[in-house]
């Protein structure tokens, strides 16, 4: 009887195991992807910016001004960003 509590013990560890290993690659998936993105929508602001440089100005300056408005606003969790 000790036995088959021994194994369903360590087929509980194994289970665990396997969810932290999926865990840390769904990160390092989700890691991977937002680094494509970013890199896909800096190489797409470079052209905007060489083909229509008033609609990039336009852009940034949208950018900016959102940006500085969550800075004096804050985040929606609750969280205040602060300027230093």
């Amino acid at each position: 009887m000790e036995c088959i509590v021994q194994y369903l013990d360590n087929l509980e560890d194994l289970i665990f195991a396997a969810a932290l290993k999926a865990e840390r690659a769904l990160q390092l998936a989700k890691f991977f992807a937002f680094m494509a993105v970013s890199a896909a929508l800096q190489v797409l602001g470079i052209l905007l910016a060489l083909r229509h440089p008033p609609l990039a100005l336009g852009v940034a300056a949208l950018l900016a001004v959102g940006a500085l408005f969550r800075a004096v606003v804050g985040y929606p969790g609750g969280t205040q960003a602060t300027i230093a």
